[in-house]
């Protein structure tokens, strides 16, 4: 088995950076707001020179979308480790829903970009961010439908096309993201997570058949 070439000091270098000047960047734009953070003030808290960040990215927008990228990784393999470890489907979905939640929480200042891109379907965005876009979106529905296929196998979810689920989880999950837009305050998500997961168990999850008989008057 052929294994990984070793990376460069370069890139060991290049990559620290990056994640130092993304780190900066999502600080900033957390506690200000995405539109009202600058270049130069991402330069000072990265502490680089503004003519260095501009050799990572090339403006404000490239680096929306790769902060945008950078979650979209994060979530995608912390989606994976739950669907790889044990326990229930109807478990699954709902640590994956509550995962999704408190991403969308965390990452608010970053949600109306993606909410952005995503209606736009890509018009003005860099080809390779809107492409990665694209496959990380479809990677999320084929690991989350086979979950849920997984689940009506056993019975435990209702019978319906395990696609149509996924995409039904992301549009909710979406909904949360613009309430919280219109809401405009962090506790929105808090708020709608125990609707969103209430919605799950008494809608998709199939609930256990009493064995008793019902009594006749």
């Amino acid at each position: 088995m052929q294994t990984a070439p070793k990376p460069t000091k370069k890139e060991i270098v290049t990559e620290f950076r990056t994640r130092e000047i993304l780190a900066a960047a999502r600080h900033l734009m957390l506690s200000r707001g995405v539109e009202a953070v600058t270049m130069e003030e991402v330069a000072a808290a990265a502490g680089v020179a503004k003519g260095t960040l501009y050799l990572y990215f090339k403006g404000k927008e490239d680096l929306i979308q790769a902060l945008i990228s950078r979650v979209g990784e994060n979530i995608l393999a912390d989606i994976e480790a739950v669907v790889e470890a044990s326990g229930s489907p109807p478990e699954k979905i709902q640590q994956v829903a509550s995962l999704l939640l408190d991403y969308l929480m965390r990452e608010r200042a970053l949600f109306p970009a993606y909410a952005r891109d995503l209606l736009r379907g890509g018009r003005g965005a860099a080809k390779g961010y809107w492409l990665h876009l694209q496959e990380m979106e479809e990677k999320f529905v084929r690991m989350v439908t086979r979950l849920f296929a997984g689940g009506i196998d056993a019975g435990q979810f209702i019978q319906a096309d395990p696609r149509l689920l996924t995409f039904l989880l992301r549009g909710m999950v979406r909904a949360v993201g613009y309430y919280q837009m219109s809401a405009g305050q962090e506790a929105a998500v808090k708020e709608a997570m125990p609707v969103l997961l209430t919605l799950l168990s008494s809608g998709v999850i199939r609930q256990p058949q009493s064995s008793g008989k019902v009594a006749t008057v």
